[in-house]
């Protein structure tokens, strides 16, 4: 299966300033599983948090072809 490279886009404010971070993840779903914890931990500290993850079109394995067999 291929996977491909994935972005969190992590968007809050400081006073009123939008803040923007892109954190890089090998998968949407090793995305996907930290965005939860990631919520939790902003959340504290900031009043408007949104948290998404964003696919890129770039694959972040090797195919694996299976051997031919006789």
């Amino acid at each position: 299966m291929i996977k491909y490279f994935t972005f969190m886009v992590l968007t809050y404010f400081v006073q009123g300033e939008q803040v923007t971070h892109n954190i890089l993840f090998k998968s949407y779903d090793d995305c996907s599983h930290s965005k939860e914890a990631m919520y939790f931990m902003m959340e504290h500290q900031h009043d408007d948090v949104h948290i998404y993850c964003k696919g890129t079109a770039v694959a972040s394995n090797k195919l694996v072809k299976p051997k031919v067999r006789p």
